[in-house]
């Protein structure tokens, strides 16, 4: 199917300079000024990285920083309208559910409810993981034309690699994922598992043991160019945490660190209190709901 949506997707594919600048609503002179002077239209923002309790990540000793790196000005609208105008209308697979409309980490979660077995991954560094070269790629797999994807690739990455802070960074790195992951359905449908991602977040389940099959699996992720953060990698055969959901047999349900956070009141306004408590309602409530 999604061999299908693409070939009439690269029916109306954008392969002149003079048609993406239409497409985002631009002249091509400016498009070209932000290109010859890109990192002018971003900002540095370090903050520290947290584990699942909130609190500072620590390595060796050393605080564990963040570095986002949000477009301003002219580029942070150019970005939107590439996103809206251009990758948004590229087909996605029915697994990817991270920073797609109409899905989210309860629906990915959704997917594994009623599998015994688990496999969980979460791909290290993700965003810096993804280079211009994979994003250059990609669009040329997706029916762009080079000097196209040279000009998308200049607008959407900063010193060879994804923003993370960038509007569009998520769904590029979704479209790489799926063109540098392709052996991963071929894998899935041999051996009858459910897969889906979240982002960087990847998880497979099934109904059988598939433990023999994780090394087949990590490897193609690992050939794909993606890093793999092995205190984050487990497989299960009991209710394990798909995307900060606990995923039973038959119910989806919060976490145990979640349920800790709602008791916690302090510096917290009401309305991030009540927005809690809705998330929970909602996990509670989704289990008598179908998502697909």
């Amino acid at each position: 199917m999604t061999a299908l949506l693409n070939f009439y997707y690269n029916k109306s594919v954008i392969n002149t300079l003079k048609y993406l600048a239409y497409s985002l609503k631009v002249d091509q002179s400016e498009l070209l000024a932000i290109c010859e002077n890109i990192e002018n239209f971003y900002y540095e923002r370090v903050t520290p990285k947290l584990d699942k309790h909130n609190k500072p990540k620590l390595k060796h000793g050393i605080e564990q920083k963040r570095i986002i790196n949000p477009s301003i000005n002219r580029l942070k609208v150019i970005q939107k309208r590439i996103l809206s105008n251009i990758l948004n209308k590229i087909p996605l697979p029915e697994y990817a559910y991270g920073a797609i409309k109409g899905r989210d980490n309860l629906s990915n979660a959704k997917k594994h409810k009623g599998k015994k077995y688990k496999f969980t991954t979460d791909l290290r560094d993700f965003f810096p993981s993804v280079t211009n070269k994979m994003v250059f790629e990609m669009f040329i797999f997706n029916g762009f034309s080079p000097t196209v994807a040279r000009f998308l690739v200049k607008l959407t990455t900063l010193k060879g690699h994804l923003p993370q802070g960038a509007s569009t960074s998520p769904m590029l790195a979704n479209l790489v994922f799926q063109t540098r992951t392709k052996d991963l359905l071929e894998i899935t449908e041999k051996y009858n598992l459910t897969f889906t991602s979240f982002i960087d977040d990847v998880t497979f389940s099934s109904s059988v043991n598939f433990k023999d099959q994780i090394s087949e699996i990590l490897n193609v992720l690992k050939t794909a160019g993606f890093k793999i953060s092995h205190s984050k990698t487990y497989y299960k055969s009991s209710p394990a945490e798909v995307t900060g959901i606990l995923v039973k047999n038959n119910t989806i349900t919060i976490t145990e660190s979640f349920r800790k956070k709602l008791k916690l009141k302090e510096n917290e306004t009401p309305a991030q209190m009540a927005g809690k408590k809705r998330y929970a309602r909602r996990i509670k409530e989704s289990n008598k709901k179908r998502f697909n």
